[in-house]
């Protein structure tokens, strides 16, 4: 599909992939994802980099909540929540205020916090409704059991998830299949005024963020 290509990503970069079925827009997507390793040459990657990858099949749960469904997104800053926790009880606990493993706990506690509000931990709860709202839910099916949704709301679900998780590049393949005007603008909006990079598929017309 692909003969010596290079292709490097750079912050707030905006990549449309434009091309007929079959062309490899998804293999691409799949190789820069992991999902897929390439026969030859090599894909790195910065250090601190997170990728968001949003797949043309969907892969939510049946049973669960929309809400349980899209507050997944944030199983990292429960992990961190409860590392906090724990932190905070052992320090609590200690009288060695001038050890180097005191010490050592304050920094722990301290970056476990840092990571906790650039994840979004604060404000999680107002994210899941605004992204969930913004990609075209009604309050009234937050609390409806995911196996009623079709297909086309399942992707947005799944949309919603990554997002919500702030990934420093998003992947999208054909991210507005099933999207509204409205939605579709609300994705752009979104995108337009985030810091990460995106790279989007399409067949037709690409889903550019100008």
């Amino acid at each position: 599909l692909f003969d010596n290509i290079s292709l490097l990503i750079n912050p707030k970069d905006r990549i449309g992939l434009v091309g007929k079925n079959g062309a490899g827009k998804t293999t691409l997507l799949r190789l820069i994802v992991g999902e897929q390793q390439p026969t030859s040459g090599s894909i790195s990657y910065n250090g601190e980099c997170t990728i968001g990858y949003l797949p043309q099949q969907m892969r939510v749960a049946d049973t669960t909540t929309l809400v349980e469904e899209t507050a997944k997104a944030f199983d990292e800053v429960l992990k961190l929540e409860a590392e906090i926790a724990r932190l905070t009880r052992e320090i609590a606990e200690r009288t060695d205020y001038e050890s180097s493993d005191y010490e050592s706990l304050l920094h722990r506690l301290n970056e476990a916090t840092d990571h906790y509000h650039i994840l979004g931990g604060d404000t999680r709860e107002a994210d899941i409704e605004k992204t969930l709202l913004g990609l075209g839910f009604k309050r009234s099916d937050f609390q409806r059991a995911t196996s009623e949704f079709s297909g086309g709301w399942r992707m947005r679900i799944e949309l919603a998830k990554l997002l919500l998780r702030r990934p420093s590049i998003f992947l999208l393949d054909e991210p507005t299949n099933h999207l509204d005007i409205e939605s579709i603008q609300w994705l752009e909006d979104y995108l337009k005024n985030s810091t990460a990079r995106c790279c989007s598929s399409r067949t037709t017309a690409p889903f550019w963020i100008t």
